[in-house]
This record gives structure tokens, C-alpha cells and sequence, in this order.
């Protein structure tokens, strides 16, 4: 049986993904060490010397619990004060580097990256709505590429980018996936009709991570959309190019009566 180690394991999309795979894996998890414990028990004085404290804490917690596992799936986030609405909590990106530091280094296959749908600010009048979101920059309208949705979008952008950087350092065998996720709630049921264009539902949120630790010879690196099929009669509704390299097709539709019906 393969296993994954899952971070941030107290979370919504943690909830889903155990739920839906533990028949099938051996799923473990865990809650990224806090700041304030590492600053309680080391004290120690400068800011440089705080971030190195725990920067190594954090590497050798996610090195420890990933060492012999099939996957790391990195959901840990401090949602409460960096999310799409607002905030930017440093420690994020910080914790993200830790992952991809501890997993590289304990060869762990499978390195499942949860970015988010506000890496892109798709919502913004800059994409064909008569054509799904693209995973790459949409540069026709702006040379630079379409600009993040928030601070939180540009800390899930870096974390993209810092899998592009890391991606030489694989070793063979390893692959690293960035999951643009779209909203995995606890709650089987669809949202509402206004949310419903982001919607990933649990079956497919759980079907993409499978999808990447099957695949026998995936890239290296990519990126793809983590929502389910949703689509209504309205040809201008946002869409997304949920295309990947590893078979996995979404089987909902949140804009349906029921999920399992697209």
C-alpha cells in the first residue's frame, strides 16, 4: 500500500483527501510547528536567529514524517491571517520552502504543491471567457502575464515558481505537481450557484491527487487546475483548463442539481 503524508492535516481539504483515499493509502498527517513554540523553547534574540530556528524545526519535522512515504501533499497554510481576501503572513512561504527542502532531500516520489486559483486573478476582466483559464500567463492582453487576485496570490504564485527552481534539484523518479486549487469544502453539497465556477468537489479534489501518485512517468514539474468540471449555459461563466498529464478527467458539475450528475 503507498502512503502520503499530508501537512496542515487539521484542514478542510486534509479532511477530504483522508476521507476519500484512506481505503486505498496509508494516509498520515501532521500540524506544521508554530513560531511561538519554537520561540518559547529556543528564545532566540535577533530575527535572523528566529528564522533559522525555525526554519530547521519545520524542515526536520516534514523530513521526519515524510522519510519512506510515496507523497507529501502540502496543504499546511495560516488561512486565518493570509487568505484571498486579505493579509500576508511571511511563514507561509517560509513553510512552503521547508517542504520542498525536506522532500527533495528524503527522495519522496510524489511532491503534491496546494497553490491556489488566486494565483491568477481570474475574476478580473483579463481572460476570453469563451475559453477555459490557461495554465500558463495569459500574456495577450499584458505582456507580463495576468497579475495575481491578492498578497495571497502572489505567496501561491511563489510557491509555483519555487517548484520551477527546485525542479533541477529532483532526483530521478521525483515529480513535483502545483495544484491551482479551486473551494474543497467539508460539505458534499455544491455552493452556491455565485461560487459555484471554483467548486472542486470531493471525489474530484481527492481523483487528481490519486491520478499523480499512480502516474508511472509523470514531468517533473507542472501545474494544473485543481476544480471540478463545472459548466452552465452561460458561455461568458469563468472556466478553467483542467487538462493534465495524468489522465485524471473531473466528473462534477457544481452548476447541476446534484453532484456525480455532469
Amino acid at each position: 500500500m503507498k502512503s502520503a503524508l499530508l501537512t496542515g492535516m487539521n484542514g478542510s481539504v486534509a479532511y477530504v483527501m483522508k476521507k476519500e483515499l484512506e481505503h486505498k493509502y496509508d494516509i498520515s498527517g501532521i500540524s506544521i510547528t508554530r513560531m511561538d513554540d519554537v520561540l518559547t523553547e529556543l528564545q532566540p534574540t535577533s530575527w535572523k536567529g528566529q528564522l533559522d530556528a525555525y526554519r530547521d524545526r519545520v524542515t526536520d519535522q516534514i523530513a521526519t514524517a515524510c522519510r519512506g512515504k510515496d507523497a507529501l501533499v502540502h496543504l499546511g497554510w495560516n488561512t486565518r491571517d493570509d487568505n484571498c481576501g486579505s493579509g500576508l503572513d511571511p511563514l507561509n512561504v517560509l513553510q512552503t520552502d521547508c517542504a520542498y527542502r525536506a522532500a527533495i532531500a528524503e527522495k519522496v516520489p510524489r511532491i503534491y504543491m496546494t497553490s491556489s486559483v488566486h494565483s491568477y486573478h481570474f475574476e478580473a476582466d483579463i481572460f476570453d471567457r469563451t475559453e477555459p483559464i490557461p495554465h500558463t500567463p495569459d500574456t495577450r492582453r499584458d505582456p507580463f502575464g495576468a497579475p495575481p487576485s491578492s498578497l495571497y496570490g502572489v505567496s501561491k504564485r511563489w510557491m509555483e515558481i519555487a517548484g520551477q527552481f527546485y525542479e533541477p534539484q529532483l532526483a530521478d523518479g521525483q515529480a513535483i505537481l502545483a495544484v491551482r486549487l479551486g473551494g474543497v469544502s467539508r460539505s458534499e453539497e455544491p455552493p452556491s450557484k455565485e461560487w459555484a465556477y471554483v467548486w472542486d468537489s470531493h471525489r474530484d479534489c481527492a481523483g487528481l491527487l490519486e491520478a499523480f501518485m499512480e502516474c508511472e512517468d509523470p514531468p517533473r514539474f507542472s501545474i494544473t487546475y485543481g476544480v471540478s468540471a463545472n459548466q452552465s449555459d452561460d458561455p461568458n461563466e469563468i472556466k478553467f483548463d483542467t487538462s493534465n498529464p495524468y489522465g485524471f478527467v473531473p466528473q462534477d458539475n457544481a452548476f447541476l442539481d446534484g453532484e456525480g450528475e455532469g
